[in-house]
């Protein structure tokens, strides 16, 4: 034993001899070869230069076999046996894979056989610097060129893995996910799964798989505009309209123009064949999950939704779904049902209403663009189930209203830009983030914590109340009180008060919506999805705190935040929460509030989880270590959370999935206040990325991005502008479609970077839509009501058809064109429900407020149709867009020539005597986008020619003069 002691204790000796004196010899990495040549000759340099490029050889042969036994036992294929074949068909085909596979055998092979002549020749090199130099200086090349060869293996191997994580991004892009842990599924209804409908649900409502085939006319539409917006492209006189149908009209082209179309056109043909040829293998691989999303869709005892909060798949019996909702809906001190549909007269009302305002000052050209509605819709009130409300078996719903396109949207968010300051308050909170801040820096750390919550705020906030205390705020009556309700006889202030309350209530109490096909109004409260339910909710509760915290501050409030209707409270350690929760209560009997303790020292409030701790603090004065409570945070999920999140294999852009792992690193990066804690939320991302299929290498990358950017925040690194150096942008849609979308967008920047370099053209990848489109609880928006159309109408006697667009609802339209004016008037019915005695929001009591006076005469709703234009791009001046005209609202006032023309419908019914089929009339397609929408009604014309259409296109096509064929669009 002591015999092994003494000799371990002599090699250590020697060792620490051998480093002392490899340090004293002038021989490092940075002057080995001048050494070796000044000493000991050429020869000696150039033979431990061939070692070292041999030593470097070797590490990159071991490194391609490994790659390439990794790519083989994973079903990667590289890059360098990736090649195009004349049959696009045959790119996916088992013979063109096994091709691929055979490359690889005999590549590996290969390698493998250089490896071993490469470390015979290493042997020989390694012996003759052997022989050629001392011992000592020998086995210090060796720890040098060790050194040397690791630095070029640490660049190498990283190489390697980007190249495998590349591939494997690929791979698992278009590979079926295998099964994880996650099952966020949640089944409430009695209607079993079947396995291939339980997988096409497992990844979530959020989930795109590749669609079936390529998109070709919305494809068409793109470039078209893009090819308009890039050359700021229009045609220099409107010839073709007094032409008659049958001629050929032709357009010319600059040669820029022709060359640059020429270009896009070849782009766009090479990108949709390799797209469709990528889609044709999607549509393979997920058939089966879009016959059982099909299926789930067509069944409709059930309802699939998101839960109300986070990610997820709820399924529910249709008719428990109604029941909930009817329950909700009888609340008869917030809804009321009607027998007919205001949209279009509460649509011109407002319109009228905003003129008039416009008119007098009360609102600028600005505002009375964003609030003038067009194209109005009845809202559409839906329900999302609180499944984390664990304690609760029967799960509650909670009603969204979808606000969009409604009359009084666009109101809502100008009415929101007034009202923005009387949100301010200093015991609101704006986010997660701004929480955190001032709970790091609060000096009640030992004081209780409690969160207070509102029940069903939005629901149940008294509406008058809080319009009332939005206009003492805004609008202070007189000294003295106007007794005269005549709005002309008010003053100044009483008049502005009275018009600005007409607008909150058009914007708040005569919304009205349909579920289940019955009409409703909500009269008190204010619906989610509405643009002024958050902010009326905040004035309520800023409004509240006001009122109250005097008292609350007496019982025993030290803190006060609050995030809409939750807040977080520190407490004096001997007050009574029952004495707070009795003040708050006490306020508004439609409001109450219900409070939750402090657990364990912890509270959990919005996302974050607050942790009372104890730290060591050295007292200066006395020298000694004391004790006090401080505040740590860190990310808080919920008991309901599923972790499902954007998954790997989700067909979408590679900028998505970085987004879904950066944001949860950013939020753990500021939530969390110790690193202990951010080490441990950080391992629970990687956890929960793997599981829904991230390769770990991309997380580490994430995590070490976020990292980054934050000490760059950190250091507060400012750059200065340069004036003068900014470009115009320019963004543009294209579909995504794998990686050939990646090369097409670069095609295409090239091209716009050599016609137009004083652009800043951006392209942004639209994906496919997504699981939950096939799964829509919203009601459907009646046909005559639906905006942003091209609709077709047939001739009952001879089947002629004519095609046309409309930004507004069709019913307007086709009136214009000579439909009957009871055509679509039936009223809402209410199936079994009784009657009720409410007067409807259309009467002159709720419509429009105290504004009834009409200052200008009121033009006829229904023109005659043969005074009316055909349709507005016949009164546009240009028909193709400009940077002006293409944001700018199009006008409703008809010039004397466009008076003269007559509808080519008008002018068919009066030379026949046939009769069109009015309420049959179809919808084609839609399109928000009104340049777009002009080019689907040209490719629709174009390709069916349609026998009542003045002109053969609307906007000129100059990417595909040939537009498409009929097949693939809808018939009119």
């Amino acid at each position: 034993m002591v015999d092994g002691v003494q000799l371990s204790t002599t090699f250590f000796k020697a060792v620490l001899l051998s480093k002392f004196l490899f340090n004293l010899l002038p021989l490092s990495s940075t002057n080995v070869y001048g050494y070796l040549w000044r000493h000991y000759g050429n020869y000696t340099k150039t033979l431990f230069g061939e070692l070292m490029k041999t030593r470097i050889e070797i590490c990159k042969l071991n490194l391609a076999v490994l790659y390439i036994r990794t790519c083989r036992n994973e079903n990667l294929v590289p890059t360098f046996v990736q090649f195009r074949v004349a049959i696009p068909r045959l790119a996916n085909s088992k013979t063109i894979r096994q091709c691929q596979d055979n490359i690889l055998r005999d590549e590996l092979q290969f390698k493998r056989e250089f490896l071993r002549q490469a470390a015979k020749h290493l042997a020989r090199l390694d012996q003759a610097l052997k022989e050629a130099v001392p011992h000592i200086i020998y086995v210090r090349l060796k720890s040098i060129s060790t050194e040397l060869v690791n630095k070029k293996l640490i660049i190498m191997q990283n190489k390697h893995k980007n190249k495998l994580d590349y591939l494997r991004a690929k791979y698992f892009a278009y590979v079926p996910e295998r099964q994880t842990q996650l099952d966020p599924v949640k089944n409430l209804s009695d209607y079993i799964l079947s396995e291939d409908e339980h997988d096409a649900l497992v990844n979530g409502l959020n989930h795109v798989y590749a669609p079936e085939k390529f998109n070709q006319p919305q494809f068409v539409c793109d470039m078209e505009y893009f090819y308009s917006r890039l050359l700021n492209f229009k045609t220099p006189y409107r010839h073709y309209e007094s032409k008659p149908a049958h001629l050929n009209i032709s357009h010319k082209l600059t040669p820029t123009e022709l060359n640059t179309a020429s270009e896009i056109r070849q782009a766009a043909n090479s990108f949709q064949k390799a797209a469709q040829t990528e889609l044709k293998h999607f549509g393979k691989v997920n058939r089966k999950t879009f016959t059982a999303l099909r299926s789930l869709a067509r069944n409709k005892s059930i309802v699939i939704s998101r839960p109300d909060k986070g990610r997820g798949v709820v399924i529910m019996d249709r008719a428990d779904y109604l029941r909930k909702m009817n329950v909700i809906l009888s609340d008869r001190s917030s809804f009321k049902m009607i027998d007919n549909d205001p949209t279009l007269e509460n649509e011109t009302n407002l319109i009228n209403m905003l003129l008039l305002f416009k008119k007098e000052g009360f609102i600028n050209a600005e505002e009375f663009n964003l609030a003038r509605p067009t194209g109005s819709r009845p809202a559409r009130l839906y329900g999302l189930p609180k499944i984390h409300k664990s304690d609760k078996p029967d799960y509650p719903l909670r009603p969204v209203m979808s606000a969009t396109k409604t009359v009084g949207y666009g109101l809502g968010k100008m009415l929101k830009n007034r009202l923005h300051q009387l949100r301010d308050s200093p015991y609101t909170i704006k986010n997660t983030f701004d929480f955190v801040s001032k709970i790091k820096n609060s000096n009640h750390a030992d004081k209780k914590m409690v969160s207070f919550d509102v029940t069903s705020l939005f629901t149940n906030v008294p509406l008058a109340f809080t319009i009332n205390i939005i206009l003492d705020k805004l609008y202070p009556t007189c000294l003295f009180v106007c007794q005269n309700n005549s709005r002309s006889q008010l003053c100044e202030k009483c008049r502005k008060r009275n018009d600005f309350a007409a607008l909150l209530r058009v914007a708040t109490s005569e919304t009205h919506f349909i579920f289940d096909g019955k009409m409703y109004v909500q009269h008190n409260g204010v619906a989610m999805g509405a643009p002024l339910a958050p902010i009326i909710a905040d004035i309520f509760m800023s409004h509240l705190e006001e009122s109250l915290m005097d008292r609350l501050r007496q019982s025993g409030v030290c803190e006060w935040h609050r995030y809409v209707d939750d807040t977080f409270v520190l407490l004096e350690p001997s007050t009574v929460v029952q004495d707070v929760l009795n003040v708050l209560n006490s306020f508004h009997p439609d409001i109450k509030f219900t409070h939750e303790d402090e657990k364990d020292q912890r509270l959990s409030f919005l996302d974050v989880e607050v942790i009372r701790t104890t730290e060591s603090v050295k007292s200066e004065i006395q020298q000694i270590s004391l004790t006090r409570n401080v505040f740590q945070t860190t990310v808080f999920r919920k008991s309901s959370f599923t972790g499902l999140m954007l998954k790997w294999n989700s067909f979408v852009p590679i900028q998505y999935k970085k987004g879904s792992v950066t944001s949860l690193i950013q939020r753990a990066i500021n939530v969390c206040s110790t690193y202990s804690l951010l080490s441990d939320e950080f391992e629970k991302i990687r956890q929960l990325s793997l599981k829904n299929g991230y390769p770990l290498s991309f997380i580490h990358t994430q995590i070490g991005i976020g990292l980054s950017r934050y000490l760059k925040r950190s250091k507060q690194i400012t750059s200065t502008p340069i004036l003068g150096c900014e470009k115009k942008k320019l963004y543009v849609e294209i579909p995504y479609n794998g990686q050939s979308t990646d090369s097409f967008k670069k095609k295409l920047t090239q091209i716009s970077g050599k016609t137009r370099p004083d652009l800043d053209v951006r392209f942004y990848t639209k994906p496919p839509p997504s699981v939950q489109t096939y799964f829509n609880l919203k009601d459907p928006i009646p046909k005559h009501l639906q905006a942003d159309i091209v609709y077709s109408v047939n001739c009952k006697d001879c089947g002629d058809t004519y095609v046309g667009k409309t930004i507004r609802q069709p019913i307007r339209r086709l009136k214009e064109h000579g439909a009957p004016k009871s055509i679509f008037q039936n009223p809402t019915p209410h199936q079994d429900q009784p009657t009720l005695q409410y007067p409807t929001t259309h009467t002159s009591s709720t419509t429009i407020g105290p504004i009834k006076r009409r200052l200008r005469a009121r033009h006829a709703p229904y023109p005659n149709p043969a005074t009316i234009r055909r349709s507005q791009r016949i009164q546009a001046q240009n028909n193709m867009p400009t940077a002006s005209n293409l944001t700018t609202t199009s006008v409703t006032t008809i010039s004397t020539d466009d008076q003269k023309r007559k509808s080519s419908i008008e002018h068919h019914q009066n030379q026949t005597g046939h009769e069109m089929n009015w309420e049959n009339f179809n919808i084609l397609c839609h399109e928000s986008h009104k340049y777009k929408l002009l080019l689907k009604e040209s490719l629709i014309i174009k390709a069916y020619n349609t026998a009542l259409n003045k002109t053969t296109h609307s906007v000129p096509l100059i990417i595909y003069p040939e537009g498409l064929p009929p097949n693939q669009l809808r018939k009119p």
